[in-house]
């Protein structure tokens, strides 16, 4: 700092004039005490650092300008303030530093706001006070000096002496050390008054704090006095490692340090701390840790050492609750009792909810207690996890890679214990890799630390086989999903209560009624799992039935039947289902889940998977000679992704396949669905005249299928035809066909969802011929009601034709902002897929646009 050595050469000599004139002595020789100096300039250095840390938030302008200023301290105000300072530091019992009620005009003179430049030098001469007259080498002095004007005096009454020679009995040993010249006269003030806030706060284990800026706020407004916080209470509860103690630590630590700064009637008086932790994690494991706060008793105790009232510890069980409500009142009070889930008093939560006001309490536990209000701790989000890991590393002194970082981040799901422990581990000499590896095998001891106690609490009741069951989802679940493939299905109220009770131990998270678990705890979970044989086999068998079962109905010819959005909010299963099945040697389940898999893949745009996953079902269902499977592979997963890509040739092999799977099945449904899919590979191949072929072959079919299905068959062909039309130019003839295929879609009023989700395409394909003959405000009516229904229903690709289209129609009507923001996101959207046709017009689009801005 600008002015440590300064301050630190005008304070020597201040105090050195000052103790020098109440001692009548040289004190000097006590001052340049190797000792004495050394902590004289830490006080100094700590003084600064708190002004710089603490004052800074309120106004960092002013702060930064005094920490510069050389000359501060030689100014005749600033002087004054430090002479009256070391003078009377004791004169007020309630603060044992007095703040300076001076103006400092002469302190950035040039500065109009003086209020603000006073305020700033009376917090720096505060913080500085506080640090530099309780170290214990002057506070003997001042002791010393006290003793000598009350000895020449003789004004104490004989109470007071009596007092005083009491005060005499807790003197410093050291005392007696001292230079001759200075011995103590025996009669002796009292010792200092108390340093406010009074507390027993341990230190933070952390460095810096990161994150937690939301529910650090909200702790602050909920302890606010009456009536502007109605709450005496918080809980902050979550899993282990998920920060609740670091939380309420350092909102402790801040009533502490900002005690002086705060407004009087925000300010905590006396903050009492128990812990019942009995572990501790450490790099080199869990260590046992003796708890030393069990019972309502405890707390007492605690309550008493802090307040020095030792009458509450003498009292008999039965009146010290009386004592200590009685001295709760005197004061505002906060309590925080950390890990009260491991107390199992009653007596103590009845205390709880009948504390005394004005006193508040903050209380941290993995299980809910509908006692407070609670604020829920959860994994941090990406950004304040990235810090987390910055400050770690910078505490080992090891670099990790974005790569790591990304690893750690969904490993520990921002789990800030479990990335302290990571990154602990990797300063150790650990590889990165070895550590992610650990945490994924869910054994880690920062895993056990975390979830053991709470899962061995389950075992053998209905919540520990949902929990259990859980771990096979890696995505959220319903509570419907989730109960029939825990087999609760039946007793609805039996898996509720489960459910209450894993969300109670912070086990598991809610969102709406879905359910998950963090990373870490789905590894953990797993691993506990895989140690049991016969439930995990129970369960497994149970999952996949039950997803084979729930997604049947897009096993049918007809896909547009079942409801897509389904698909959306469940599909993921099935990708967990398809990469167990494969790893686990079980193809005939594979066949069960790839027609409703395939669907998947198509609308969350995974068609390097769908592509992947094809081929592997394809070769099981020949392998078994399933035409059935063979038929829905090869149409709705490779030839459909592979025409879309511009590769038609090998498109068309597998349609030609699929063709003759169907007509050895002997299923006319399924031949016109092959006949028409062959129709749209050879019409984006620009044979117009072999797909208007293919469509009549197709409608020779359907004359024979029964009511609805030739409807929606018929539905599909004048689609197709319309489509054919289109791309030939023939405007009028494809919005007839378009026409058609709307009114066959909407003869069932009853079957909704087949309808939107046709409507989405022909609505499209409406907008595209309306473009064509200028007719530009019903195309947009239309383009506009097909995007909209295609976000909900669709999938990407689809969606990338419509942008192109949607491109082209601003461009007519010169928006070329809108334009170029739809030809941007169609050209990302193609370069993902990799659709070669629409990449090549989104691309051009692009260029033209951009071009025509510059």
């Amino acid at each position: 700092m600008a002015i440590d050595a300064i301050l630190l050469g005008k304070i020597g000599s201040l105090l050195s004039e000052v103790l020098t004139g109440v001692l009548k002595q040289p004190v000097k020789q006590i001052l340049d005490d190797r000792a004495t100096k050394r902590a004289l300039q830490n006080a100094v250095k700590r003084a600064e650092n708190r002004f710089n840390k603490e004052y800074r938030q309120q106004d960092p302008e002013l702060t930064e300008a005094l920490l510069s200023l050389g000359r501060f301290v030689d100014l005749p105000s600033v002087e004054t303030a430090l002479t009256e300072m070391f003078t009377h530091p004791l004169h007020d019992q309630q603060q044992p530093v007095a703040t300076v009620t001076r103006s400092f005009e002469d302190v950035l003179p040039d500065r109009i706001d003086r209020a603000r430049v006073d305020a700033a030098v009376r917090a720096f001469l505060h913080y500085l006070g506080q640090e530099v007259l309780y170290i214990p080498q002057l506070q003997d002095l001042y002791a010393l000096g006290f003793q000598k004007i009350s000895a020449e005096n003789a004004r104490l009454t004989t109470a007071g002496i009596q007092e005083l020679v009491q005060g005499m009995q807790g003197m410093r040993a050291d005392l007696r050390q001292l230079p001759e010249a200075i011995t103590p006269s025996p009669v002796a003030l009292p010792p200092p008054a108390r340093i406010r806030p009074w507390h027993n706060l341990p230190q933070r284990l952390y460095t810096t704090f990161v994150g937690r800026e939301s529910e650090l706020e909200k702790l602050k407004s909920l302890m606010l006095p009456y009536p502007r916080s109605r709450h005496y209470m918080a809980t902050i509860d979550g899993i282990g490692g998920v920060g609740k103690s670091a939380l309420a630590l350092e909102l402790a630590h801040f009533y502490r340090e900002y005690y002086e700064l705060l407004p009087p009637e925000e300010r905590f008086e006396v903050i009492v701390w128990v812990s019942a932790k009995r572990t501790l994690l450490t790099n080199n494991g869990i260590q046992q840790r003796q708890q030393n706060f069990s019972t309502l008793g405890d707390l007492y105790r605690e309550i008493a050492h802090v307040l020095e009232i030792s009458t509450i510890t003498q009292a008999e069980m039965e009146q010290r609750r009386g004592l200590v409500e009685g001295a709760l009142t005197r004061q505002r009070t906060l309590l925080i009792l950390d890990n009260l889930e491991t107390v199992d008093d009653e007596a103590l939560l009845s205390f709880l909810y009948e504390l005394p006001d004005p006193t508040k309490a903050i209380v941290t536990t993995r299980r809910r207690i509908n006692i407070a209000y609670e604020i829920r701790l959860n994994g941090m989000p990406h950004d304040d996890a990235l810090e987390l890991m910055r400050v770690e590393e910078a505490r080992h002194n090891v670099t990790l890679t974005p790569e790591t970082t990304e690893g750690l981040y969904g490993r520990t799901g921002g789990i800030p214990l479990a990335i302290q422990w990571s990154i602990g581990l990797i300063g150790q000499g650990y590889s990165p890799e070895g550590v992610l590896r650990r945490l994924g095998s869910g054994q880690s001891d920062v895993a056990l630390f975390c979830f053991q106690e709470s899962v061995n609490h389950l075992r053998g009741r209905d919540s520990y086989r949902l929990l259990m069951a859980l771990a096979l989802f890696e995505s959220s679940v319903s509570r419907t999903m989730l109960g029939e493939v825990a087999g609760l299905g039946s007793d609805e109220f039996g898996r509720d209560d489960a459910l209450v009770e894993l969300l109670s131990l912070s086990l598991i998270n809610q969102k709406g009624e879905r359910f998950t678990l963090l990373p870490l705890t789905h590894s953990y979970v797993l691993a506990e799992l895989g140690r049991q044989p016969a439930l995990e086999a129970e369960l497994r068998e149970n999952w996949i039935t039950y997803l084979t079962h729930f997604f049947q109905a897009y096993t049918g010819v007809y896909s547009w039947q079942a409801d897509r959005r389904v698909l959306r909010r469940e599909g993921e299963h099935l990708v967990t289902l398809a990469k167990w099945v494969e790893e686990n040697k079980r193809p005939e389940m594979l066949l069960k889940a790839m027609p409703a898999l395939n669907y998947y893949f198509d609308v969350s745009g995974q068609w390097a998977e769908m592509l992947e996953f094809g081929k592997l079902g394809l070769e099981q269902a020949r392998l078994v000679g399933d035409l059935q499977s063979i038929v829905i592979i090869e149409i709705r997963a490779l030839t459909w992704v592979l025409s879309q890509q511009g590769h038609h040739l090998e498109a068309e092999f597998y349609v030609k396949n699929a063709l003759e799977a169907a007509r050895q099945l002997g299923s006319l449904p399924w031949q016109c669905q092959v006949l028409i899919r062959y129709s749209q590979i050879l019409r984006r191949r620009k044979a117009f005249d072999e797909s208007l072929e293919k469509c009549q072959e197709a409608l020779d079919l359907l004359k024979g299928l029964p009511q609805p299905d030739q409807a929606y068959m018929e539905a599909d062909l004048e689609y197709e035809l319309g489509r054919i039309a289109r791309d030939q130019g023939r405007w009028h003839e494809a919005r007839a066909h378009f026409l058609a295929a709307r009114d066959l879609s909407a003869r069932n009023d009853d079957d909704t969802v087949f309808n939107y989700d046709r409507a989405w395409g022909i609505m499209g394909q409406l907008g595209f011929v309306a473009q064509q003959l200028g007719e530009l405000e019903t195309a947009e009516t239309y383009y506009r009601q097909a995007l909209e229904l295609c976000r909900e229903l669709g999938g990407p690709g689809n969606l990338t034709t419509l942008y192109i289209r949607l491109a082209t129609l601003e461009e007519q009507r010169g928006n070329r902002v809108a334009a170029l923001d739809y030809a941007r996101q169609a050209l990302i959207d193609s370069l993902r897929l990799g659709m070669v046709q629409e990449q090549a017009q989104a691309q051009s689009l692009h260029d033209r646009l951009d071009s025509d801005s510059i």
